[in-house]
């Protein structure tokens, strides 16, 4: 074991070597589950990053067409065309600049860079993505809410995000 308590396990068949990272066992148990706050959506504008004031939720969907092979060689699967696709809500918020910049994007038919970011490990995914459904509900009684669905255009790019501090907010007399 190493200094983190994690097990390293050199594998070997042939010429083929394989390494794997364990944690023991007993510490499998310990170990710590996501939340779903802990990721978050964000857009990338001329300022830099544009989280939405009230995201409740978000999911990221990767799928791929399957190809079927039926050779006098080889029968079975491979893969196909890859799909992925965001999804997010939100409560709509007074003074949210996230609604006015989606209209915007929507009014020109322009792509929006989005990124997940998980904020526990500082990393994100970033793609450019059209937007395939933008979304307002305005129900009686209830909080007007939000929508966005989109399927990425071209390749998802890993990121390290760095944090930083928030600027400090001048004093009003």
């Amino acid at each position: 074991m190493n200094r983190n308590n994690v097990q390293t396990q050199t594998l070997q068949k042939g010429e083929i070597s394989m390494t794997e990272q364990r944690l023991p066992f007993n510490l499998q148990f310990f170990a710590k589950e996501y939340k779903g706050e802990e990721f978050i959506f964000a857009v990338k504008d001329s300022q830099g990053l544009l989280r939405p004031f009230n995201q409740t939720g978000g999911s990221f969907n990767r799928s791929f067409d399957e190809i079927e092979l039926d050779t006098k060689d080889k029968t079975g699967s491979d893969y196909g065309k890859e799909s992925v696709e965001v999804s997010l809500e939100g409560v709509v918020t007074e003074g949210d600049p996230f609604i006015d910049y989606m209209d915007e994007k929507l009014d020109n038919k322009e792509f929006i860079e989005i990124y997940r970011v998980n904020s526990r490990k500082k990393t994100a995914k970033s793609g450019l993505y059209m937007i395939t459904s933008w979304e307002q509900s305005y129900s009686n009684g209830e909080h007007a809410t939000y929508t966005l669905s989109a399927k990425l255009n071209g390749k998802l790019k890993n990121e390290d995000m760095v944090e930083t501090e928030a600027p400090a907010e001048e004093d009003q007399e």
